[in-house]
């Protein structure tokens, strides 16, 4: 571990017996300390040498206190300089409000207790020390525990960002990681035009209710546009490296309550986008520690949105096995693993523990517990025939009645005929020209409504008049429809598919081209491959490549594919098939992602030399290449937690 030196702590007090006192003190608890008689002095040694930790007398001569303190504020390199102010306790009343809007976590009353000085500085420098070691991720989830209320500043080594909270949940963040500002991501996402991004950057100077008085955004879709932004950006930043991270806390009314993002489920995306072996190597130090739910596993679980992997993995989590032993049998289920323990919602234990009940809390659900949660089908799941009927009655027989007339069914021939166009229709579409949308006129509300409007045509009463050709072609809609609502209802999905969208290439009318058609199962199988949806991804590229089978590209993503999906895992021959195909889309192609893909096949092999020559190969073709750049990054985390040997102490 690094040294660190003993931290400088600047005294500005004008009394020198009081000042004598707390020097002889704090030097014996080893922090080096300097001493000044009035503020214009205590200000002048600031800017010369600043120091780790002020502590402030508020009635020093020459430039009071609190005026010392503003000025301190509205300098960059003093703005977030931990101060404890002492003053005499009947100032209390006047003063207390105005240091706590400029930063100031601790006012300590004369006389005070040794002992109170000690924890105040303790607490700012312990704060700025963790702020300093911690990585982005652990930070998010301390700060999120810790309820805190203030700005972490994270500097990417070439600009500062600004992300305020209140009681633990960001609030805003400037500028942006990814989009500068709201309005660049709303423009990115075609909600606003350029002329209407100009307004809202210049003429409202940002003001979001803008938006709403342009007629750009009705109110609620606002709110839900900027929790996307802000969920977007936060986890954008987990995929960056060599971040600084510095935090100021101010001061806060306790009972303040904003809607704002959901947290838990940003850090479970972020670990879910860390490479596989840093979140095992993480919980290597306890993987023959026995885990089991503690109380607090009950206050976040219902945030996450889990896949069936994992919630397998949490179904099994109850104190009786080991986790090696959990995740050998699920090693999809790392990101649920390690988001746990970073939230503290797991008892760690070295014998077999009994899980913990939720304690005060009257607990309705648990929406995770089951195979399907009836709260997510709407949302992400929307695949079989009662998901997507809407209100209706079961009958004894499995099937929905619904209050239908004879006349108002459809004739056998009308209904053939209905079935064969809408499917010509959809034939080559991106998944907003399945709903008839637009990226630029997009809203949930006008998703939702077309989506029923198309599958309500499809009920199981009417799904029986059909057979053969037809009764395929309706599963082949609803397939298809599902895929496009899926994604285009999640704002996380549906941000990656505006990333991947090529409207140049896909939803031309072209349906006679095969090669075309490869292309459009190319370009899906993209988003599927960025969603980790491993079994449409193969599927749509296996399409690919038997329109194409010469192309490197199509061949490269497919090994990948098949590479990733977890049921391949413990399959050799599937593995050496993703292999082989990966060396024969390199010779038919030297493309950025094939040596991307095949970097990180030598890496979870444990040959960093070999994947390190490999990341380079991508990069040197294309340097943006997102994969190529997480590889080396990881092989580097790698080296260093190595090297430090932090995870042996992990679970002490």
């Amino acid at each position: 571990m690094k040294h660190r030196p003993r931290p400088k702590i600047l005294l500005g007090e004008d009394n020198l017996s009081l000042a004598s006192a707390v020097t002889a003190l704090l030097e014996k608890r080893g922090l080096q300390v300097s001493h000044t008689r009035d503020g214009a002095e205590t200000l002048t040694r600031i800017v010369a040498d600043t120091p780790d930790l002020l502590i402030l007398d508020l009635r020093l001569p020459k430039l009071p206190g609190l005026e010392l303190l503003t000025k301190l504020r509205q300098s960059p390199k003093t703005g977030k300089l931990p101060v404890v102010v002492i003053s005499d306790a009947h100032l209390r009343d006047k003063y207390l409000s105005a240091v706590g809007r400029l930063g100031v976590r601790h006012y300590l009353e004369k006389p005070f207790k040794p002992s109170q000085l000690l924890a105040a500085i303790q607490d700012e420098l312990s704060l700025k020390a963790e702020a300093s070691d911690s990585t982005y991720a652990q930070t998010l989830c301390r700060l999120f525990l810790q309820r805190f209320c203030g700005r972490l500043t994270v500097n990417t080594g070439r600009q500062n960002h600004e992300i305020d909270f209140i009681n633990g949940l960001p609030v805003s963040i400037r500028p942006g990681f990814k989009a500068e500002n709201f309005g660049y991501f709303l423009h990115q996402r075609g909600q606003i035009s350029a002329e209407e991004l100009n307004y809202y950057l210049h003429g409202a100077e940002h003001r979001q209710e803008a938006l709403v008085q342009m007629g750009c955004l009705d109110y609620p879709a606002l709110l839900q546009a900027k929790l996307a932004y802000l969920t977007a950006e936060l986890i954008h930043a987990g995929t960056l490296s060599g971040l600084e991270l510095e935090q100021q806390p101010y001061a806060i009314p306790a009972d303040l309550q904003l809607v704002t993002v959901n947290m838990p489920r940003v850090i479970h995306e972020i670990f879910r986008q860390t490479p596989a072996n840093l979140n095992r190597q993480f919980l290597a130090g306890g993987s023959h520690k026995y885990l089991a739910p503690a109380e607090r596993y009950y206050d976040f679980i219902n945030f996450l949105r889990l896949d069936q992997n994992e919630r397998e993995l949490q179904q099994q989590l109850k104190g009786d096995r080991p986790l090696d032993a959990l995740l050998r049998e699920n090693d999809a289920g790392l990101p649920l693993a390690r988001t746990l323990l970073e939230l503290k919602m797991l008892q760690i234990s070295d014998e077999p523990v009994r899980p913990a009940m939720p304690g005060k809390l009257p607990l309705r659900v648990l929406f995770n517990a089951g195979e399907e949660e009836e709260q997510d089908v709407v949302e992400d799941r929307l695949e079989s025939f009662a998901d997507i009927l809407g209100s209706s009655e079961v009958t004894g027989d499995g099937f929905i009645a619904r209050d239908k007339t004879p006349d108002q069914a459809a004739t056998q021939e009308d209904l053939n005929s209905e079935v064969r166009k809408l499917h010509d229709r959809l034939q080559g579409k991106n998944y907003y020209q399945v709903f008839d949308l637009r990226q630029d006129n997009f809203s949930f509300g006008r998703l939702k409504e077309s989506y029923f409007g198309l599958t309500r045509k499809f009920d199981p009463e009417t799904l029986m008049q059909l057979g053969g050709t037809e009764a395929e072609l309706v599963q082949d809609i609803l397939s298809t429809v599902a895929a496009a609502y899926n994604t285009l209802s999640d704002v996380v999905k549906k941000e990656r598919y505006d990333e991947l969208l090529n409207s140049d290439r896909v939803g031309l009318g072209r349906q006679g081209d095969d090669r075309f058609q490869a292309q459009v199962q190319y370009q899906s199988a993209r988003v599927f491959i960025e969603m980790e949806e491993w079994d449409n991804a193969e599927q749509a590229l296996q399409d690919a490549c038997n329109i194409d089978p010469d192309n490197g590209h199509y061949l490269a993503a497919l090994a990948w594919s098949i590479y990733r999906n977890p049921k391949n895992t413990r399959s050799r021959a599937m593995l050496e098939k993703a292999r082989q195909l990966l060396g024969k889309a390199l010779k038919l192609e030297k493309s950025a992602e094939g040596f991307a893909y095949k970097g990180w096949m030598h890496f979870d092999a444990g040959q960093d030399t070999l994947a390190e020559a490999e990341f380079n190969k991508a990069l040197r073709i294309n340097s943006r290449q997102q994969l190529a750049r997480q590889g080396l990054r990881a092989i580097q985390g790698k080296q260093e937690l190595e090297n430090k040997g932090l995870f042996r102490k992990m679970f002490r």
